[in-house]
């Protein structure tokens, strides 16, 4: 068994350069904040061109959004990863002359990505209707609170009022405390972009095979609404789940617990080979007292009492090596320190240390998906308000210096300025950048 495991890591590991499967495939991105990003980022660290087209002056504002407004090198740290790999410009929409390089970007795109609220872009001449003339072949994307059609389709989502509408937040928290909880870090946000990012390479394929595009409709509450089965349940039976707690309604028996030494377990019972582990490690003989009641509630909650109880008068260490040593499920509840310093996390590589050109070293996450011959990758962190104005003039649109900078001169195109989340470290010596000169790409 150890071969296996010995030649999987080889073959995840392999150092001869591997081609990003999305090679070619070019982007265009009018997103912002995280839910619309993230459908870009996917694709970027896959391997394709994402071009994201911010508005003039301070860009996506999701730069100025910073956790307790701590930035880093003035940048939003966030923004810096969830648009790594994208090349980043900006155009005045208002302009006929902004409108007409869109267009010409679009004309060279496979797919578009947008995240406002339903029908804005098609009332500025940018939906799916209108570029779709432009490019037959298109991808175009919307990624909405609602969806594009239907009673609440023209009201704007965020992540909170998406887990609201759909019943998560109503699931969180205790069953006898009148209290209800989102779940953290935006999973309202990267679930849905997660399903929009997995349907836009389906796209991708059935283009492949008939040379036709479409339009792909991804609602932030129903995706969210798609992840539970509380629904069949109460057609099937009348009653609501409800809240449940720590304890899973399928389980034998679960929870997180606290230990002795003021720490954590996660532990879950899914079946009797396991309730008969953890018997032993407890020596009480469970399978036999509770055979006749497995997974009713009352079983559930009393073999958590008793599991709580046994639990609390031993250390973490210890529970784990009863796990260990029986073979039940059972983990550590970690904080963030805990995560980062977890030696798993950095053998399997879900934490890198990147060494960026402009900003420097950073431990960053990256995307759970490990392939072994197209495996993706973090090429560069996000760049401030239009440092790629310039390359991608030239490179996709062939404009001259000469033209970019009448560009620059009427107002079309432009920068960034002093306020942090949009502008560069104060040690980037903007003389010396071939790439913000538009002379060279990122990665040659």
């Amino acid at each position: 068994m150890s071969d296996y495991f010995e030649y999987v890591e080889r073959l995840f590991k392999g150092g001869e350069k591997r081609e990003p499967p999305l090679k070619g495939v070019k982007v265009i991105e009018m997103t912002h904040y995280v839910y619309g990003p993230t459908v870009g980022a996917v694709l970027a660290q896959f391997g394709a061109d994402v071009v994201k087209v911010e508005p003039m002056g301070e860009g996506d504002r999701f730069r100025l959004g910073a956790v307790w407004m701590r930035m880093f090198k003035k940048g939003q740290l966030q923004f810096l990863t969830l648009n790594a790999n994208k090349y980043l410009i900006t155009l005045d929409a208002r302009s006929r002359k902004a409108r007409e390089i869109l267009l010409k970007l679009v004309a060279k795109a496979d797919v578009f990505i947008e995240n406002f609220r339903a029908g804005l872009l098609d009332a500025v001449g940018l939906g799916y209707l209108q570029l779709s003339k432009i490019n037959p072949k298109i991808i175009y994307v919307s990624c909405s609170g609602y969806g594009q059609y239907g009673p609440l389709s023209r009201a704007p989502s965020f992540d909170v009022s998406a887990q609201g509408i759909i019943g998560v937040a109503m699931k969180s928290g205790w069953p006898d405390v009148d209290e209800f909880y989102k779940l953290p870090d935006y999973f309202g946000d990267y679930f849905p972009a997660m399903v929009a990012a997995a349907a836009v390479i389906s796209a991708l394929y059935y283009r492949e095979r008939t040379g036709k595009g479409q339009y792909i409709d991804i609602s932030q509450a129903e995706s969210l609404f798609r992840f539970f089965y509380d629904i069949t349940y109460l057609t099937l039976t009348g009653e609501e789940i409800g809240k449940t707690g720590n304890v899973d309604p399928l389980a034998i028996a679960s929870g997180i617990f606290a230990t002795s030494d003021e720490k954590f377990v996660a532990i879950a019972i899914m079946d009797e080979e396991q309730l008969l582990a953890i018997s032993r490690a407890m020596n009480i003989d469970l399978v036999s007292q509770y055979k006749d009641k497995l997974r009713s509630k009352e079983c559930i909650n009393e073999l958590s009492d008793l599991i709580s109880k046994w639990v609390s008068s031993r250390t973490l260490d210890e529970i784990m090596n009863y796990a260990k040593t029986y073979g039940f499920p059972a983990s550590p509840v970690f904080a963030d320190f805990d995560v980062y310093k977890d030696p798993w996390r950095w053998e399997r590589g879900s934490i890198i240390e990147f060494d960026d050109r402009i900003y420097g070293k950073v431990h960053i996450p990256v995307l759970p998906i490990h392939l072994s011959a197209t495996p993706p990758k973090i090429k560069w962190l996000a760049r401030p308000v239009g440092y790629h104005n310039k390359l991608i003039l030239k490179k996709w649109l062939g404009y001259t210096d000469e033209e970019i900078k009448k560009l620059e001169e009427e107002g079309i195109i432009g920068y960034w300025d002093q306020a942090p989340g949009m502008c560069p470290p104060d040690a980037w010596d903007i003389g010396n950048d071939p790439v913000f000169k538009g002379e060279k790409d990122e990665c040659e």
